[in-house]
């Protein structure tokens, strides 16, 4: 991120953060909002959020994003969530009914703004046979594709028994499972020895990850997603119907919210490997409601996916919350911007 910034020629200042309490990096950060007169500040995890208490209560504001559906856990991680923010931008409706019922967070506290999706690099324009070659397909090879992380909580094991009778019918298909297991790499080896000991290692393909993603959303003829537990409000279900890609997925966490059945995808039961295959029989055998339920997720992506919209949405937060601060003149929208001040040895930053 920090890499990135500079790249984009935003204006950055790093302070490194050793450990949870560390008040050497408390007091820089202190001394560069004094400094600088920062009006807002936003927190991404429980470490930075607890730096920023202290200037919390000191009258800043504080955002903090909340982009997981696990527990919160202990009450301290629960009473900073509570009474040391001004506003918590959840990243999906599921996640804000965790909060509120869990941990009894004030609704009117939390606003629920989705992830987007570069809809440029995403969309149904891509060569459509760019993955196919590389994978030996043809362009009539029946390819469903399923991409994540390889975790318990994603469902490739049923993934896998749902292809082996999807398969017993059509025996054309084939089925690549992109990603791989950052902390998990036994079950890895797990969903591998349940394909091969199924007889399905020639249909079923494990290719660990890859960066070109788009490319393999363009060349699928539907997008698999078998999560058994709380999605918060899954990226790859954006990206696939970016790429104008029919979707068979599980009702978990926000994903019935976005998911209408047999409008813009298809749903099934989590843990059911039966209800999984016939989804994917029925989008194979049935290409009218495949390229009905594709267009409608394309429309629904343009019109709910863009950056600019999440932009818009996350900017309006943050005025808000910058109103709540006491009024300053800020240079006019033709001067330069003044330099922000280092957090160590430099002066404070006049404003004209």
């Amino acid at each position: 991120v920090l890499l990135k910034a500079r790249e984009l020629g935003t204006r950055v200042i790093a302070m490194p953060l050793r450990r949870r309490i560390d008040p050497v990096c408390w007091w820089r950060l202190w001394r560069f909002c004094r400094r600088n007169q920062i009006d807002l500040i936003k927190t991404y995890s429980s470490k930075d959020h607890w730096l920023a208490f202290p200037l919390y209560l000191g009258g800043i504001p504080v955002a903090r994003a909340r982009c997981i559906t696990d527990p919160i856990g202990n009450k301290w991680r629960a009473f900073i969530f509570k009474h040391g923010c001004s506003k918590i931008v959840a990243d999906a409706s599921v996640i804000k009914r965790q909060l509120v019922q869990q941990n009894g967070i004030d609704p009117a506290k939390i606003e629920v703004i989705g992830s987007a999706v570069d809809l440029q690099k995403f969309n149904p324009s891509r060569d459509r046979m760019k993955f196919r070659r590389e994978m030996g397909f043809t362009a009539d090879t029946p390819f469903i594709a399923s991409i994540g992380m390889i975790r318990p909580d994603k469902g490739q094991l049923i993934l896998v028994d749902a292809a082996r009778l999807v398969l017993s019918q059509r025996s054309d298909a084939r089925f690549v499972i992109v990603g791989q297991g950052t902390g998990y790499l036994k079950l890895g080896e797990k969903v591998r020895n349940a394909i091969s000991c199924a007889g399905l290692a020639a249909k079923v393909l494990m290719i660990g990850y890859r960066w070109d993603t788009p490319d393999i959303f363009a060349a699928c003829d539907m997008v698999a997603i078998a999560s058994l537990r709380t999605e918060a409000s899954p990226i790859v279900l954006r990206e696939a119907f970016a790429s104008g890609r029919p979707v068979v997925a599980t009702k978990v966490g926000d994903i019935p919210e976005i998911i209408e059945h047999r409008q813009n995808g298809l749903l099934v039961e989590p843990g059911d490997s039966k209800a999984l295959a016939a989804a994917i029989l029925e989008f194979l055998s049935d290409q009218k409601l495949a390229a009905h339920c594709a267009a409608n997720g394309l429309g629904y992506a343009r019109e709910h996916f863009s950056f600019d919209r999440m932009m818009e949405m996350k900017l309006e937060v943050d005025a808000s919350l910058s109103r709540t601060r006491k009024a300053r003149s800020l240079p006019s929208s033709n001067a330069a911007a003044p330099p922000l001040a280092p957090a160590s040895t430099a002066q404070p930053v006049s404003r004209d």
